[in-house]
């Protein structure tokens, strides 16, 4: 063991600013012993195993102190959260959940209360007759977006009827972008992560394919207004994504193009070539963080880095879609406009498995640290330039 190479991220740490513009696989990554949730090593299973006992323990220590340490908690979930911790650190991490102990049970209750008690002012039966024209469209659009699913437990009528209400209260709770198309999809990983953590049935895979729920009432009314305190807190960083002509997503769609030219440009110059605009492949990339291209266990890995630093999301998603297009360079380069575009929409969620979600995470890594590092040394270049007078 003492002649095993530096990992993957120690070795980029000590890199210079250029950029590796190679295409990534999972296959090259995992000859570059990336360590994530799935532990990539030569040791087969039962490191794996041990690894993963050890990450368990690490996570209740943590989360058994009196108060969390939040840092500490961020960092071990940089490379993702176990499913049995993932509702109280996604609370933690958007500050809807104490830190202290002591006052968790009380705050929490609290919170509840107060949705109800506001969607009962803006949502029940009597208010709805004092609805304006724009709250009724808002209801109708809701109502026409929640049936485009594929996920069996989402057409149940229990949980549409959560997500009309936590869609509808935060519309009207923020005029300035209102609902808009897409917030649906960012409600779906708080809905999973917090009804399994009270459901039977513990694994995605099979809680999706539900047809009825099997969470109690009770239980789905904590799971209803923290779905609303987390996803509105989600937008807060986001706001500018869904005001009106949606001003940040372009800015993001164009950053996006500025960091494709510096990681992968042989993609970047064909996109160009064949006057491929961002907007036709990556605008629901960015209006929706990749939830309806991933599964939602390989998404979890992906929300678990997100929300371990939700006040930088818009920025770490691009880097994430730079490396997500990187990874699909292959499939990608020497197709026409129209196949390039039909390609990236067809691809299936379950094509994705989470060794290739921790291809892209780090790359992620790789390209943030790199351009923001060149970023700064050309601000540090130009301030050191002097001034040319007429």
């Amino acid at each position: 063991m003492s002649s095993q190479k530096p990992s993957f991220f120690h070795r980029i740490s000590k890199s210079s600013n250029k950029f590796d513009t190679k295409p990534k696989t999972s296959s090259t990554i995992s000859k570059e012993n990336t360590v994530g949730s799935s532990i990539l090593t030569p040791n087969g299973s039962e490191y794996e195993t041990s690894a993963r006992e050890k990450r368990t323990r690490l996570f209740q220590g943590i989360l058994s102190e009196r108060v969390v340490n939040l840092e500490k908690l961020k960092s071990l979930s940089w490379a993702g959260v176990p499913d049995q911790f993932r509702a109280d650190v996604w609370r933690l991490f958007l500050d809807y959940m104490p830190i202290n102990s002591v006052n968790r049970d009380s705050s929490l209750s609290h919170k509840r209360s107060d949705y109800f008690d506001c969607a009962e002012r803006l949502f029940g039966e009597s208010q709805r007759n004092l609805w304006t024209n724009a709250q009724k469209q808002t209801e109708l659009q809701i109502l026409r977006d929640l049936p485009r699913t594929h996920i069996n437990i989402l057409r149940n009528e229990q949980v549409q009827k959560l997500f009309l209400r936590v869609l509808f209260v935060w519309a009207v709770r923020h005029p300035a972008s209102g609902y808009v198309q897409g917030m649906n999809d960012l409600l779906q990983p708080f809905f999973f992560t917090f009804a399994l953590s009270y459901s039977q049935h513990k694994n995605i895979d099979e809680f999706v394919l539900l047809n009825e729920l099997d969470v109690s009432d009770d239980d789905m009314k904590s799971v209803e207004a923290d779905c609303f305190w987390c996803f509105s807190k989600l937008l807060d960083g986001l706001q500018d994504l869904y005001t009106k002509d949606q001003p940040g997503l372009y800015k993001m769609l164009e950053h996006l193009h500025q960091v494709l030219l510096k990681v992968d440009p042989v993609l970047a110059k064909w996109i160009d070539d064949e006057d491929i605009q961002y907007q036709e492949f990556a605008f629901r990339w960015m209006n929706c963080l990749l939830v309806r291209e991933f599964s939602p266990q390989v998404l979890f890995r992906l929300w678990d880095t997100y929300l371990g630093n939700h006040t930088k999301i818009a920025q770490t998603h691009v880097f994430v879609c730079a490396a997500f297009l990187n990874l699909l360079h292959q499939r990608l380069v020497g197709k026409p406009h129209s196949e390039f575009v039909m390609e990236i929409q067809m691809i299936e969620p379950n094509t994705w498995q989470m060794t290739d979600m921790e291809v892209i995470l780090a790359q992620e890594y790789v390209y943030e640290k790199t351009y923001c590092q060149s970023q700064q040394s050309i601000m540090k270049t130009s301030a050191s330039m002097p001034i040319l007078k007429r």
